[in-house]
This record gives C-alpha cells, structure tokens and sequence, in this order.
C-alpha cells in the first residue's frame, strides 16, 4: 500500500461526494493517530468527520451550532458522517469521495 501526504489545509472544508455523486457535507475535522518509528513520529488519520453544515459549526462553534441543529429537528437538516479512512478516497484532494453510499457510514451524532 502506497502513503500519500496531504496537507490538512487543502482538505478541510471540502465538499465530500458519495458514489452516487450526491453531496454528503464538507470535511470539518479529522481524527489522527501516532505511529511510533525509530526514525521519528507520524501523524495518521485514522477518520474524517463530514457534515452538512461546515461553515456554520466553524463560526458559531461546533457544540452550539450542533445544539442548534438539534434542536430545530427535521427543520435544521442536520446530518454528520464518520468516515473510516478506508472509505475516503484523495486521489485528488480538491474533490474528495468517499467510495460507498452516505447511508453506509455511521453517524458521528
């Protein structure tokens, strides 16, 4: 298996596809585990938290715009994937897939 080496920066905020081509959200966090070498250290993402409403939780702040959401029930439209890293596909940061149907993926509610 190959490694690619994506910076964060160019990733966050993406909007994310499924197979089908339908829009799932934009990537709003990653979570990363460290792999210990004797060379050094390396980060490793191990899933991505993909959410309908990026833009918000990053201005509003992620538990209150969450609270929000919640509490507008079905009116707020909220929906929030866990993505394992084996299911995003970056061959091509700028338009990140991830490779199964949205409804595939746990919600990270």
């Amino acid at each position: 298996m190959s490694r690619q080496e994506i910076r964060l920066s160019d990733v966050i905020g993406r909007k994310v596809h499924d197979v089908d081509g339908q829009s799932i959200g934009r990537v709003e966090e990653m979570r990363a585990e460290i792999e210990l070498h004797d060379q050094g250290n390396d980060y490793v993402v191990v899933e991505y938290h993909v959410g309908a409403h990026g833009a918000l939780e990053a201005l509003a702040g992620v538990r209150f715009a969450r609270y929000i959401l919640r509490r507008l029930g079905p009116l707020g439209g909220y929906r929030n994937h866990v993505v394992p890293w084996t299911r995003m596909d970056l061959s091509n940061p700028e338009t990140p897939r991830i490779t199964c149907r949205a409804s595939e993926l746990p919600s990270a509610d």
